[in-house]
């Protein structure tokens, strides 16, 4: 112990004698470290910590899926839930649960709409979380025409009711109808995602026809040494069974068992986060190898240093533990300026999610295995930094060092390796910069998107209508039609529509029929987005019709049925380009929807998000089937934000319980939808930048302390007859040589870094010429500029000078 914390002591005064490389390898490994910590993080909080539940490994997503037709995932009927739960045989139960919008209003106050799941009574138990406050539901809460009850979560009980206790037993109403509060859950609890209030799933297999019914999901705790594979087989037999015994529903369809957190973060997300944390690890090399070569260097000069100590009798552990001692007094600093920047990270990251509303069991924070992954890539960094040079010293020939005190036995081995580190260094910070490069496109073409129509201009926000006031079509239409002029007459509104939803925002496929046409089975049937709109939805967004009309007041229940369509769909259904007067049906073989007639063509738009630029997208009137959740459209002169107070009391004047939520610009909505661009854009940017910054030092620090040991040579070479020109073209070709062999090996490595990232990428093609050049590009003149000035030295060599020091 004695004798380690000398060497620590003497490593850190040794260090001190050379600020500057000192300064730059604690950088070095403060990005790599940190960046590291940042990025586990967020894998841990999101990935690998789970549930916050007890024994949360054992619960498991439950639903079906039909590969035949290509659906990966399908909800669950009533019916066979209800036959898997009675039937299998590796649950301790199952309980199902659906999303749904609450609208809550009490005491005369307006309408808030709060996220909300129906669940069964079992499901508290199986998560094993008790309330805060009161009871969950019990078996008698989920008959049908039983009195209506609802749990809150703790946000919503201290918000709205100051955290009173005696809420418990308070009525209030919910989407309209009359709900006594039973419960307050705990903070922190949200489930399945981010729920504010819970009602019991209300529904009978006996009164509903099999097929029909809301559709849901489940979870299910194994049984102790059940596996996910094991509870797969066993529902898979049931499914079996139901499908010989009920083949027109059940045909096909098989069970689907997943770990929750990895059935709520879809492969593409999961990929991304794995390939970011891949990228992390190679900054973290990159740093890694640069303080190596520091060490090298110095281990270089002391060679002579190493062949005393040997010849006085020190072991080889003595003689390499000074070298191991530096590396770790590196990395130490280097983790705890890592640590704070990891800090600092993660903060900025969660404010970065807030507004996305990120799953409820979503931690991301200095967690203790994330702690232990910072002191693991501290003593990797000190480790692998330190251990090159140290061997190399304890190897080191005692005779030929004290033979030629101008050069160790080692230093062409640890010119060559060198060499070998920066040219790896070179190769990983191409893939990063690559990755950093397609991701910064991707930003700038997000946030330049062109929809059709000015975003900025555009007041949006959703109403939900409880389904207590407004069963049908007749009274949701008439409240689109009593709302449209009280918004019209808005200070500042030059036009008013409705709609299902907004391009960019996305929209629901739906199988369709044209007609005289014919299809071989029902799966054959094409999609197409589908959004329904108002009359006046495209003079709206200021956007002109291409053919035909746009919908009218006239085309309303009753009427013949109508449809728009884009160009989109014309070009992929309309060989001879006309559509106007065709007819559509909406649905499959069994349909039984009326014909619609093609009365316009619109421009194509972003129907089903960002992702998909312009798919075929038909449209339908709100007039013809009104709608239950619509969307509010508004254009205005003024900043579309300040209309948010205005259009929430011209709501209130019709119905308080109509709540409004998402309110503000499109431009903003998306810029919050589409958050995660911004996000990981940045964060491959910073590690692209720190590469680059890791690699352009390493490069110099190589040439330099090749030229600083080459003094003597590049003396001897002017004197007999090299100019400094010569001399520079010498350096500058050995750098640009481990820069070739860097920038050949990177650029394939950045071929499988972009394809990694494709899944995040908008709009841009992942290899990219343009990038892959500029990247090359940079990192070239980068290398040249980091060879030339050591370069530009050795020419600049006294021959006289350079005989005299040696």
């Amino acid at each position: 112990m004695d004798n380690l914390l000398r060497d620590l002591r003497h490593g850190t005064r040794t260090l001190r004698k050379t600020p500057g490389a000192t300064l730059v390898a604690v950088l070095a490994l403060s990005f790599g470290i940190g960046l590291t910590t940042l990025m586990f993080s967020i894998i841990y909080g999101a990935l690998l910590r789970g549930l916050p539940f007890a024994d949360q490994g054992e619960l498991v997503m439950i639903q079906r899926a039909k590969p035949s037709t290509g659906f990966s995932r399908m909800s669950l009927s009533i019916h066979d839930f209800t036959d898997w739960r009675a039937e299998q045989r590796s649950f301790e139960d199952l309980a199902g649960f659906y999303q749904s919008d609450f609208a809550i209003a009490n005491d005369g106050s307006s309408a808030e709409q709060l996220a909300g799941a129906y669940m069964s009574a079992s499901a508290f138990d199986l998560l094993g979380v008790t309330p805060a406050a009161g009871r969950v539901f019990t078996a008698e809460d989920e008959r049908i025409g039983g009195p209506a009850v609802i749990v809150i979560g703790w946000p919503i009980w201290q918000q709205r009711f100051g955290g009173d206790p005696a809420t418990i037993g308070r009525t209030v109403r919910i989407n309209g109808e009359p709900a006594t509060i039973i419960g307050v859950m705990p903070p922190k609890f949200g489930f399945p995602s981010d729920q504010d209030a819970w009602m019991p799933m209300r529904l009978d297999p006996v009164q509903t026809p099999r097929g029909q019914g809301a559709g849901f999901r489940a979870i299910g705790r194994l049984r102790d040494g059940v596996s996910i594979q094991q509870a797969r087989t066993d529902l898979e037999r049931i499914a079996a069974r139901l499908a010989a015994e009920y083949p027109a529903t059940n045909e096909g369809v098989i069970a689907r068992v997943t770990d929750f957190t990895e059935d709520t973060i879809g492969r593409e997300e999961r990929s991304v986060l794995w390939t970011m944390m891949g990228a992390v690890i190679f900054v973290l090399l990159i740093a890694c190898a640069n303080v190596t070569n520091l060490l090298i260097g110095r281990a270089t000069l002391r060679t002579k240093e190493v062949g005393v100590r040997t010849a006085l009798g020190a072991s080889r552990w003595r003689v390499a533990s000074p070298f191991l001692a530096e590396s770790f007094v590196l990395a130490a600093t280097g983790a705890v300026i890592g640590l704070a920047i990891a800090w600092f990270g993660i903060r900025a990251f969660n404010n970065a999610i807030v507004d996305s509303r990120p799953p409820f069991w979503l931690d991301i924070g200095m967690h203790g295995p994330v702690l232990f992954i910072a002191f693991a890539a501290t003593l990797l960094a000190s480790l692998a930094a330190g251990a090159i040079p140290a061997i190399q010293a304890a190897r080191a020939n005692t005779h030929e060092i004290l033979k030629d005190e101008s050069r160790g036995a080692s230093s062409f081995k640890l010119g060559r390796l060198s060499r070998i580190l920066v040219a790896a260094e070179m190769a990983m910070s191409v893939g990063l910069l690559v990755g950093a490069g397609l991701m910064i496109k991707s930003v700038v073409k997000v946030h330049n998107v062109d929809l059709g129509f000015d975003a900025t201009r555009i007041f949006t926000a959703r109403l939900n209508l409880p389904a207590a006031t407004y069963p049908g079509e007749t009274e949701r239409a008439r409240l689109e039609e009593t709302l449209a002029p009280r918004l019209a007459g808005l200070p500042g509104v030059d036009a008013v529509a409705f709609a299902s939803s907004m391009p960019g925002m996305g929209s629901g496929l739906t199988s369709f029929d044209i007609e005289g046409t014919t299809h071989l089975s029902d799966t054959d049937y094409p999609t197409a987005s589908t959004v329904l709109v108002s009359p006046g939805f495209f003079s709206t967004l200021d956007v002109t019709i291409a053919a035909g009309r746009e919908f009218t007041e006239q085309d309303r229940t009753g009427a013949p049925g109508v449809a728009l369509v884009n160009r989109a769909f014309v070009r992929k259904h309309f060989q001879d380009g006309v559509a106007i007067g065709r007819r559509l049906r909406m649905g499959g073989a069994n349909s039984t929807a009326d014909w619609l007639t093609i009365v316009g063509v619109v421009p194509d738009q972003y129907a089903s998000g960002l992702e998909d630029r312009f798919p075929e997208t038909i449209y339908r009137s709100t007039r013809q089937t009104p709608l239950g959740r619509p969307l509010v459209l508004l254009r205005s002169r003024n900043d579309p934000v300040l209309l948010a107070g205005d259009v929430r009391r011209a709501v209130e004047a019709i119905d308080a319980d109509v709540p409004m939520s998402n309110a503000g610009s499109v431009a903003h909505l998306l810029e919050r939808d589409n958050w995660y661009y911004d996000v990981f854009g940045t964060l491959f940017v910073a590690f692209g930048a720190a590469a680059l910054f890791l690699a352009s030092i390493g490069l110099y620090g190589v040439m330099a302390f090749s030229v600083s040991t080459r003094k003597r040579e590049m003396g001897v070479r002017m004197a007999v007859g090299a100019d400094g020109a010569r001399v520079t073209r010498m350096i500058l070709r050995q750098g640009m040589t481990q820069t070739a062999i860097g920038l050949g090996v990177g650029t394939l490595f950045a071929l499988g870094v972009s394809r990694l990232v494709a899944a995040i990428l908008f709009q841009v093609d992942p290899r990219d010429p343009a990038i892959f050049s500029g990247i090359l590009a940079v990192l070239l003149i980068t290398a040249v500029l980091a060879c030339w000035i050591p370069a530009r030295r050795a020419a600049s060599v006294d021959p006289l000078e350079a005989m005299r020091s040696e």
